[in-house]
């Protein structure tokens, strides 16, 4: 073979190993991530409730993926697992997604809930009265827990506070005034509305809003109490005898204003 043809062969070789070079170093080139993105970006759960979250990174060929780190910062509050936020407590948290230098973040507001028949809504305000009858001790609480739409709520004398109260029975006399309490579930149409009715020496009764006497008996206990170290702690586990459920339990502040007054 002449010099000629061999400086040919030797150009070829150099040639396609600068290509196969060149494509090497396009195959491996490091494409960053640029942004991530969090669905919903906004999360109200109750406790106990798991949500699908999605969490997604641009562009879809970035090469650094494997680095992305998804957390809640209050796992107390909520976690994330398999693509699911749960509520574990009531509270406030935060999640963060984590990309080589890239961060994004979601809002996430856990609650305690109440449920009726089944259904359950969370608590989102809780809210009342404190009533003074011309003494500087309270008289009775009033109080209402609500998801903006569905309304629980308890009205006990004072002495009926931190005591388990079965619904099933006649409110024991607690002075020698007439002595009263009730348990009401409504909507804010009013649709449903239905009220526990209890006094002393009498068998409860359930009343509807026209407060005509409705067929049913209850069965059950309700309770509202304050714990320095929770706030109010109320708990509802009530059962008509048409089959429908109240249940609610609650820890935490009540923004109560005064009614009445004080001596």
């Amino acid at each position: 073979m002449n010099t000629k043809a061999m400086k040919r062969i030797c150009y070829l070789f150099l040639a396609a190993a600068i290509t196969i070079a060149s494509s090497c170093s396009k195959s491996h080139k490091e494409i960053p991530v640029t942004g991530i993105e969090i669905k919903p970006d906004k999360m109200e759960i109750f406790i106990g409730q798991s949500l699908p979250v999605t969490v997604t990174t641009v562009p879809e060929n970035a090469t650094n993926t494997g680095e992305l780190q998804v957390n809640t910062s209050k796992p107390d509050v909520a976690t994330f697992e398999n693509g699911k936020v749960t509520g574990v407590s009531a509270g406030s948290t935060t999640l963060t997604a984590i990309c080589g230098a890239v961060k994004q973040t979601a809002t996430i507001k856990v609650y305690w809930t109440m449920s009726r028949n089944g259904t359950s809504y969370p608590i989102k305000q809780a809210s009342g009265y404190k009533y003074y009858m011309g003494s500087p001790e309270v008289d009775s609480y009033d109080v209402d827990f609500s998801d903006g739409s569905e309304h629980f709520r308890i009205w006990i004398p004072a002495k009926l506070l931190g005591k388990t109260i079965d619904i099933s029975k006649p409110l024991p006399a607690l002075t020698e005034d007439w002595d009263s309490c009730f348990l009401n579930y409504r909507s804010n149409d009013y649709q449903n509305d239905c009220t526990i009715f209890m006094q002393a020496d009498s068998n409860p009764i359930i009343r509807n809003s026209d407060w005509d006497i409705l067929p049913l008996t209850p069965s059950g206990t309700f309770s509202l109490n304050l714990i320095p170290s929770k706030g109010y702690v109320a708990d509802i586990d009530i059962r008509l005898s048409n089959g429908h459920t109240w249940k609610l339990h609650y820890e935490g502040p009540i923004a109560t204003e005064d009614q009445g007054e004080k001596s």
